[in-house]
């Protein structure tokens, strides 16, 4: 694309814009009308003080995209010139209540028809309607131009309309009401002319940037928007999309409409660009946040490219809304795949998200999904949970083993685990890590510690026990905050090294802690352990102090199970 034919920007006002028979359209892919009376309440605050100081007000940026014959879509800016054209038609409907009154009539009625035709479009011969100058988007234009441009109320009030429509009429109502507040001491039709002509339309001042093409206005459009425009990304990568299928008709077009609506629906639009990104990289070399919007442009370029890129996307976004949600019942197909979900979120990883979206189309079998989930369950406690390595190379390995599966090369389980073999923490690293480990007994880190200390205590004693369904405490055996007596050995420092290591936490029911351990001296807990069911706290009666090195001595034990719980075989 030539550099001349990127784009073209003019400052203009409202009347440059709307002069010489200009005409604009919103795609019918365009978000609905979404300003409120709080954005009405600021344009109008705004027009205060340019009317007191009669100085310019900038409006921001108008993305327009160039057609035939003086006809400009709108990329972005729609809200505003919405909003714009119904203070005008508001006004316009001022100056007719005063000629009906017969303040004027004939002045009043000629001022209103000249500012119709100037500003909001010209009477059409035939039905005597008004044409606007503004298009609204598939949902919102038939309201615009029957009910706001001819200025008649909805048939059967607000209760039938639309979202949209209702904040449509509401935005007339609130400018109807402004404009008689403001004028209804003089009647005065003069005046409302001149504030239309010259504050609303002449003060207000756009930068209006036109571009030849789609693909140039979605250029110009990113970079405006990484520096705050309204449109989120989500909107940024529909808006693109869905202008490939502009020329579809509107019956046509609603499938594709509603395809993404049930798509965006079940990830939730935040975290729709993160979705997408696990599906680019699920299908192809690892791409970054930043490159997301033109890697679509690049690869998605025809109809068919978007009708296939949302039928993929749609599938896929069924399983990120259960591995979002181990208690999904997405999950009752998939024996054992619950657990597996739940420790995943529970140290809140999704790195692996591509791999499962490849695997879940490469293996039919639920149980090889599930044992799938399952290494990427036991990755992420070695190492995001225990080792704390730096997750850049997570998402670069499990790119590279979602290629491997979709390519061919990764057929079985067995070559799904080498190829996750460089982020597996190996045996020797991952002890040395857990005998070394510390964690708050709080939050999110309380959670994952009790859920650690019920998979040790179910491996040494063979119970049948989860974090979620024993009901027991977690202890510290030495005390956050000791009493006086028995714990004189340990100083502040040794203290604040040693309470919050593994090694110095156990399981303990409830009511054995309430009532008798506390901060008690270490002989005195002891008798309170030995009453335990607990394997991991009855063990405790072979120490007979309870020092730095006792805590090291019993991290190091807990070190060597954990290294055979949380394991994969090569």
């Amino acid at each position: 694309m030539a550099r001349s034919t990127l784009l073209n920007t003019d400052t203009e006002d409202l009347k440059e814009l709307l002069s010489n028979g200009k005409s604009y359209s919103v795609p019918p892919y365009q978000r609905d009308y979404s300003w409120n009376q709080e954005n009405w309440e600021d344009l109008w605050d705004d027009l205060a003080t340019v009317e007191a100081s009669r100085e310019d007000h900038y409006m921001g940026t108008i993305v327009l995209e160039t057609g035939e014959r003086k006809q400009f879509r709108i990329i972005d800016g729609q809200q505003r010139m919405a909003t714009l054209s119904i203070l005008i038609l508001a006004c316009v409907d001022y100056l007719y209540s005063l000629a009906n009154e017969g303040v004027d009539a004939t002045a009043n009625k000629e001022r209103a028809a000249l500012l119709e035709s100037s500003y909001l479009g010209a009477k059409d011969p035939a039905s005597l309607r008004i044409t606007p100058k503004l298009k609204l988007n598939a949902n919102d234009d038939d309201f615009f131009q029957l009910n706001l441009a001819q200025r008649k109320p909805p048939q059967g009030g607000l209760r039938g309309l639309r979202d949209s429509e209702r904040l449509l009429w509401n935005c007339f109502q609130f400018f109807k009401g402004k404009v008689e507040e403001k004028f209804s001491t003089k009647q005065e039709g003069q005046q409302v002319a001149a504030f239309v002509s010259e504050v609303v339309t002449e003060r207000l001042v756009f930068i209006s940037v036109r571009v030849q093409d789609q693909l140039s206005a979605y250029t110009v459009f990113e970079t405006l928007n990484a520096r705050g425009l309204e449109l989120t990304e989500t909107d940024l990568l529909k808006n693109y999309l869905l202008s490939l299928a502009d020329r579809l008709s509107k019956s046509q077009m609603d499938p594709v409409l509603r395809q993404w609506a049930r798509i965006s629906a079940r990830v939730g639009i935040a975290s729709f660009p993160e979705f997408l990104r696990h599906h680019l990289n699920s299908h192809r070399q690892y791409v970054r946040q930043k490159q997301l919007f033109k890697t679509i442009k690049r690869d998605v370029t025809t109809l068919d490219d978007v009708f296939a890129l949302l039928d993929r996307l749609e599938e896929d976004a069924a399983w990120f809304e259960g591995l979002k949600d181990y208690s999904s019942q997405f999950w009752l197909d998939y024996q054992g795949a619950k657990e597996q979900v739940r420790v995943l979120n529970l140290f809140n990883v999704s790195q692996y998200t591509p791999l499962v979206f490849a695997a879940k189309d490469a293996f039919t079998a639920p149980k090889d999904a599930v044992e799938i989930l399952r290494y990427c369950a036991i990755l992420s406690v070695r190492f995001n949970g225990v080792s704390r390595r730096s997750t850049h190379q997570l998402e670069e390995i499990y790119n590279r083993a979602a290629l491997e599966v979709r390519g061919g090369r990764a057929k079985t389980l067995l070559a799904v685990r080498q190829a996750l073999r460089p982020i597996y923490i190996p045996d020797e690293e991952f002890e040395a890590d857990f005998a070394a480990l510390k964690l708050r007994n709080r939050s999110t880190s309380g959670k994952r510690l009790r859920y650690m200390l019920a998979k040790i205590e179910k491996q040494l004693s063979g119970a049948d026990i989860t974090d979620e369904g024993m009901i027991a405490t977690v202890e510290h055996i030495l005390p956050e905050n000791p009493g006086e007596v028995g714990w004189e050995h340990f100083g502040s420092e040794s203290h604040d090294r040693s309470y919050e290591r593994v090694g110095n936490y156990s399981l303990l029911e409830r009511g054995l802690n309430a009532q008798q351990a506390g901060n008690a001296a270490f002989q005195q807990k002891q008798k309170v352990y030995a009453q335990s069911h607990y394997r991991t706290s009855k063990e405790l009666e072979q120490f007979p102090d309870w020092t730095e090195e006792s805590i090291a001595k019993r991290q190091a034990a807990m070190a060597k199970v954990a290294t055979s719980i949380w394991a994969l075989t090569f």
